[in-house]
This record gives structure tokens, sequence and C-alpha cells, in this order.
């Protein structure tokens, strides 16, 4: 058995309270009771209270319990967000970290932001710092961990997000460190840039820079994870195990080398490969089995 706990991302937010509620019995049964709230239930926590409240009683009802969450993202909630959204970014990332206690969740991810806006580097961490210097005590206050996250652009690489946690030297703030993402951002014999997916591509000038091994520099900060799997040339959220990352070394690396780590994430996107939770839970089940067989 892995000493690290695993929520999965399975958001059933379209369907019917109705249906959400048989879900959620469904999830339990197969003995997926830690889940973690995608960036579209938090902004539904944010926009319907009562969709808080559906979740906090199916959590009572079910023994399930949200054990991680990920902030909303894009130009309006990133971290780096521009002047024109930042103090309703901060407004709205302080309300969801309170949603975020009520549920009992143990830590939140964000993203730093993307080199959209046109501003330099430098400008873009000052925003990312400023906004830090407000979450940080309020996430301290509520007893969560907040968590950021490696993506896929110049402004969230293993030395950008190292730089920050130099800046705010706290344990409530931490990496999760994402596994597919750092598929693709790492270097492999023969890969170029040019392979990589346009919208990838277009975030880096004039190529994309390659990390010899994400996963080290991170390492002794890693508070959580996101397991999901692709190619190695675009984000494609499939489910461990149909990608090329080798599974078994990852989580021997975690296991021995990530001194923080507290869960891990499935973040498998569900819906658009049509992975249903037995798939989900059989999956996992044989990779534990295969790293306890490792190990």
């Amino acid at each position: 058995m892995l000493p690290f706990s695993i929520s999965h991302f399975l958001d059933r937010s379209r369907l019917s309270e109705r249906e959400q509620s048989a879900c959620f019995e469904h999830f339990a049964e197969l003995g997926l009771t830690r889940l973690s709230l995608t960036g579209r239930q938090s902004l539904l926590c944010l926009e319907n209270p009562a969709y808080l409240e559906f979740l906090i009683r199916e959590q009572q009802r079910n023994g399930i319990i949200h054990l991680n969450a990920h902030a909303p993202f894009g130009e309006q909630f990133d971290l780096n967000c521009t002047e024109t959204y930042q103090r309703t970014m901060l407004e709205t990332q302080c309300r969801l970290l309170g949603c975020c206690a009520r549920l009992g969740v143990d830590t939140i991810t964000f993203h730093v932001g993307t080199t959209d806006s046109g501003l330099p580097l430098q400008q873009l961490r000052s925003l990312t710092c400023r906004a830090l210097e407000q979450l940080l005590p309020e996430a301290e206050k509520l007893g969560l961990t907040l968590l950021l996250e490696n993506t896929l652009f110049p402004t969230d690489t293993p030395a950008e997000l190292l730089g920050y946690l130099q800046r705010f030297p706290t344990p409530t703030l931490g990496i999760c460190f994402d596994a597919g993402h750092a598929n693709v951002m790492d270097a492999t014999p023969g890969k170029r840039s040019d392979q990589l997916i346009g919208w990838i591509r277009k975030r880096w000038t004039p190529k994309v820079r390659f990390e010899i091994d994400t996963l080290a520099r991170l390492l002794p900060h890693v508070v959580s994870c996101h397991l999901h799997d692709n190619s190695g040339f675009d984000d494609e959220h499939r489910l461990p195990g149909d990608g090329t990352i080798d599974w078994p070394r990852l989580f021997s690396r975690l296991e021995h080398g990530a001194p923080r780590l507290r869960s891990v994430q499935n973040e498998t996107n569900n819906e658009t490969h049509r992975i249903t939770p037995e798939k989900t839970a059989g999956r996992f089940r044989e990779l534990f089995r295969m790293q306890a067989t490792v190990a």
C-alpha cells in the first residue's frame, strides 16, 4: 500500500441533483470515497451556495470527502491575471478558500497563468507575488495548503515555481506536481518543439524549452500530484496507463523522495475519454498492485 491517499476528479455537476446523488452513491460503493473538486465545481460553489450545501450533504450521506480542490483558472482567475481582473480574482479565490474549508478540503491547487496578456515575465511574477501575499494568510487561517501547479508555459517552469517557494517560505505553500504536464515538457531523445500541439507551442518564443527532469527539481516540495497520461506531445488527460508515462518509476520516486507528499489526484478527463468509474477503480488497483510488486 502506497503511503499517500488518492482522490479522483469525478465531476457530475451537469446532471440533476438526483442523478448526482446516485453517482456519489455509486462512487462510494466502488471505494472511490476521496474526490477532488474540479475548477467547474469550484465555480458552482461560488455562484450557487445551494450547490455547496448539496455537496456537504452528499459527503455526509455517502461517507465521501473532497480531499483536494482545483481553483478556477483562465484569464479572470489565474494568479498573474492583469490589473483588470486582479481585485475580482482575489475576492473570488478568497471566497473559494472558505468553501473548501467547509468541505474539509486539504489542498487547493492554483494556476500561475500564461503569458497571453503580453506582459513581460517580470511583471507577471510581480502580479503572482501580489496574489500570494493576500491568499496565503487566508489559507493559513483556514488550515488549507495552497499549491502551485507546473503546467505548460514559461510562467510555471520548475525554476519559476521554485522562485515563489523561495519568496514565500511557508508550509502553507507547496507544489502540485502534474505528471501529464511534465511528460509533455520533459525532454526525451529526439523530441522536438515542432512536434507539440500548436496551442502549447504558441506560448513559447521562439521554441519550446524542454526540461531535463521536472519532477527532480520539484520533488522536495511536492504536497500533491495530478495523475493523468498522454503521448508526450499533447495534454490529453488520459487514464494512467494509456500513455507513455512510466508509472511504477513515478510512484517509486514519489514514495521515496517526496517528504511533503500527502495525496495524489487522478485528473483523467473521464467525459472526453468515456471512462467509467468501474474502469477508473480497476485501473488504479492494477497500478498500485504493480507498484507493490516492484517495491
